[in-house]
């Protein structure tokens, strides 16, 4: 599982400076506008993708086929994605952090801020892997297109009814029901992976 995480790790550092250049030019689009969501959200979405381009590579390379013929087992490489998914989040979620700090904001909301932004992350990937397992990147591209709007809408859609991140009624009304449509959205993601790999033919 190890050698799996480091692999991906790898082939992702190849693409070091197009995320720099990306990162850069938010950080400045986030101060001009004085929001710091702006650069959560981007940041966040950002190492989402990046995982999507793991998959890519793996797809592209065959790697699926070469993988199983030695001993690492189908799980393995299931669960090795959400485990590089996991890291890309938590790094999403630091550099929110010391960003929101780094910008003025409190301590309460830069962690609202930075919590909220890593739950979007993760439903977005729970919601994107099963399909991306079932039809392969290329495929599935346009699904994952689609449901990138799903948390953009419901954002737009608190933000109409009045709720700003770091705001009292939003993070009195989110935090439980989020941590249960998250837990709930894990396992119904990792059980559809597993079983849709599992009867997949590489």
């Amino acid at each position: 599982m190890k050698g799996l995480i480091i692999k991906d790790l790898y082939n992702l550092s190849k693409q070091y400076k197009i995320i720099l250049i990306l990162v850069v030019f938010y950080i400045v689009i986030s101060f001009s506008n004085e929001d710091s969501s702006i650069f959560g959200g981007v940041v966040t979405i950002l190492m989402v993708m990046q995982l999507i381009t793991a998959l890519a590579y793996d797809e592209k390379s065959k790697w699926d086929r070469y993988a199983l013929a030695m001993p690492v087992s189908r799980s393995d490489l299931v669960l090795s994605k959400y485990l590089l998914g996991g890291i890309l989040l938590a790094i999403a979620f630091a550099a929110n952090f010391i960003f929101c700090m780094a910008s003025g904001s409190g301590p309460v909301e830069t962690l609202v801020i930075s919590v909220t932004m890593t739950g979007v992350g993760s439903f977005f990937m729970f919601l994107t892997l099963p399909f991306l397992f079932k039809f392969g990147v290329e495929k599935g591209r346009y699904i994952t297109m689609l449901i990138f709007f799903i948390p953009t809408g419901l954002l737009v859609i608190a933000s109409r009814m009045g709720l700003q991140l770091g705001d009292e009624d939003f993070t009195s009304v989110f935090p439980l029901i989020g941590i249960l449509v998250l837990i709930l959205a894990g396992i119904i993601s990792v059980s559809a992976s597993l079983a849709i790999y599992k009867s997949k033919e590489v």
